[in-house]
């Protein structure tokens, strides 16, 4: 059989420790960094944000396990002072390194899909929303979603966790300017 053509045959054990470790979940903790943190980062792809901290943010959960009691403050640090990670709709809400800004890009530029006239409409009547945040983000400075006013008139419609969370709703709807 051809060497392209080869199966590759593994355990199940060899799984679970290949995938723990990718991970940075088994082997030696990283070092408490912005290297190591953005070596993690790369591992994960994304670090999802989540409004449930029963015990702590869950970002900061997934960050501490791998890192240590430091990840919070260099996470904070790498956001908000060194801008070497941005907010974005990756798969949920989350945090992305900016070195991924390309490839998120693509998905930027086709949101919304041209076909969705909710979105649309929901954009036209809340222009008022629309220019808050756009005058808020025009101060220069990083802002977190909890900074703006909710001044929308109609409340985005959804029967998930995103039920009339306007302000969300806003910053990733920004192409309908």
């Amino acid at each position: 059989m051809p060497t392209s053509q080869r199966r590759l045959t593994i355990s199940q054990v060899d799984v679970r420790r290949l995938v723990l470790s990718r991970q940075h979940l088994a082997g030696p903790r990283l070092p408490a960094d912005a290297t190591s943190l953005r070596t993690a980062f790369r591992a994960l792809g994304y670090v999802q944000l989540d409004p449930v901290d029963v015990v702590a943010p869950s970002h900061e959960l997934v960050l501490w396990s791998r890192l240590g009691p430091r990840a919070g403050s260099l996470f904070s640090g790498l956001w908000w002072q060194d801008r070497r990670l941005f907010e974005y709709w990756a798969h949920a809400v989350a945090v992305v390194l900016t070195e991924d800004y390309p490839i998120h890009r693509v998905s930027m530029d086709t949101y919304p899909p041209p076909n969705v006239s909710y979105t649309a409409t929901w954009m036209a009547a809340n222009d008022r929303l629309r220019k808050h945040v756009l005058h808020r983000l025009g101060e220069g400075a990083p802002l977190p979603t909890g900074a703006f006013e909710d001044c929308a008139v109609v409340d985005w419609a959804s029967t998930g966790w995103t039920a009339g969370r306007n302000v969300e709703r806003r910053s990733v709807t920004r192409r309908l300017r």
